[in-house]
């Protein structure tokens, strides 16, 4: 079948609606899928970019007597807090002629441009011209490689290169992130709807704090019944989705919290741990820093007043790091149940270092870049952190013997630490003939090279 190259998108779509794929190859399936992803970015930015104008210059309200708004939801098909928020993006897009741009050229989605736009418009305003058009180039230039989710975090690091002498001193940000508490305690809420056919829909806003407390407990309870189904073979809880799982999670919470007063057995009780804090801080810097800001592992700011009171409970993991940024030191807590090289090779990598992946690092194991059985040391610099399936992809392949017996290297995945000190993936001469190393973005030791001397997370 035609690429989009050859056709048009609209020849395209009914070639591949109405066509015979059954005979197609692998390398033709990839490349539809590639042509049909970047017709979905640009048809979207496209609409986007077509109801600001629409939403400019009134269309809706001359031709139709209502509201744009109204109007995308005559068929019933879309509702009114979707068409406002499509409308409401669309606006923002329109205001970056760039942004829009690129998204309209399916370089970039509506949805990295919507983050585009949260962290140019959380630069400060006395910002030049020229120093907001290098900050807008910058942050597309990361969009290329960075999902959305992670640009959002990229503020202060844009700020750092376009406006150094701006960035805030550790008194200004910790008062920033202290107003940013308060507005998350003022935005806290819970709220149930409506049975619908014996289930009931609830949602809400809580702080980042309690709110990752929460899903941690959420999560600890789904992986270890989904851990307990495997060991148990129990193939229709295998079956079951990790939202599901989480769900049962959550139930079990209140379960086990409604069973407190009744001396609950051991295996009903809430799986409880306190606050693990892992301290990343230069050496020259570890005297006194009680003031400065802290990180979860995802990236998201503490203010100070919540980095002491999780102090209060938690086990402090101090992490020293030398004038490179290299742990130099790993204590362990006194409870501390996993290896202390384990949390080392977790604070580099931030989870699974494979790219493009985001599994966390209590679904990962430790891979040997040098295998054990040749000799490879167990220690951070011959390990990393690899969920299972990408575990799998990178493990030594044993050669095959050709035809006349000689041993043929089978070609994928390899891995290495670089210069840095952090893992690269060379990927298959299939996919990249020169092997050109690749390396996850926005991984925990970004976070050594951008963000203030003395973190927690």
């Amino acid at each position: 079948m035609p690429r989009v190259t050859t056709l048009g998108a609209y020849e395209l779509l009914e070639h591949l609606r109405h066509g015979d794929r059954s005979a197609a190859s692998d390398e033709e399936r990839l490349a539809w899928l590639e042509d049909i992803r970047d017709i979905g970015r640009r048809v979207s930015a496209l609409t986007a970019v077509l109801l600001a104008e629409a939403d400019e210059a009134g269309s809706a309200m001359r031709a139709r007597h209502s509201r744009l708004e109204d109007w995308m939801t005559r068929s019933g098909q879309e509702s009114p807090r979707e068409a406002s928020g499509a409308v409401w993006a669309a606006r923002a897009l329109e205001r970056r002629p760039v942004v829009r741009d690129a998204a309209a050229q399916g370089r970039i989605t509506v949805e990295q441009a919507r983050a585009i736009g949260q962290v140019l418009d959380g630069l400060p305003s006395a910002l030049d011209h020229h120093q907001r058009l290098e900050a807008e180039s910058m942050i597309l230039a990361e969009a290329e490689h960075t999902p959305p989710g992670k640009l959002r975090l990229l503020t202060e690091t844009v700020l750092a290169r376009v406006a150094p002498e701006r960035v805030d001193s550790p008194e200004a940000r910790a008062e920033k992130l202290a107003e940013r508490d308060h507005r998350a305690r003022r935005r806290r809420a819970l709220s149930f709807g409506a049975e619908v056919d014996g289930s009931l829909d609830f949602g809400g806003s809580l702080p980042v704090v309690e709110g990752r407390r929460l899903q941690g407990m959420i999560q600890a309870i789904a992986d270890r019944n989904y851990r307990s189904a495997k060991d148990t073979h129990d193939r229709l809880a295998l079956q079951e989705t990790p939202q599901q799982r989480a769900a049962d999670a959550l139930i079990q919470v209140v379960g086990a919290a409604q069973s407190v007063e009744s001396a609950a057995s051991d295996a009903s009780r809430l799986p409880v741990t306190t606050t693990q804090l892992h301290v990343l801080i230069p050496y020259d810097e570890l005297l006194d820093r009680s003031s400065t800001a802290g990180l979860l592992t995802d990236g998201t700011r503490l203010s100070p007043g919540e980095l002491r009171i999780m102090a209060c409970s938690a086990d402090v993991i101090p992490a020293v790091l030398g004038s490179k940024s290299e742990v130099l030191d790993l204590g362990r807590a006194v409870r501390l149940a996993s290896p202390a090289l384990r949390r080392a090779v977790g604070l580099r990598d931030g989870g699974c270092a494979f790219p493009g992946c985001d599994a966390p690092l209590r679904h990962c194991d430790l891979h040997h870049v040098t295998p054990w059985q040749d000799g490879g040391p167990t220690n951070r610099d011959n390990l990393v952190a690899l969920c299972r399936v990408h575990h799998s992809l990178c493990e030594p392949r044993p050669p095959t013997k050709a035809a006349d017996g000689t041993q043929v290297p089978q070609d994928g995945w390899d891995v290495r630490i670089d210069r840095r000190g952090l893992p690269e993936f060379l990927p298959p001469r299939v996919v990249d003939p020169d092997r050109t190393p690749v390396r996850r973005s926005g991984h925990a030791a970004t976070l050594f090279e951008h963000s203030p001397p003395a973190r927690a997370g």
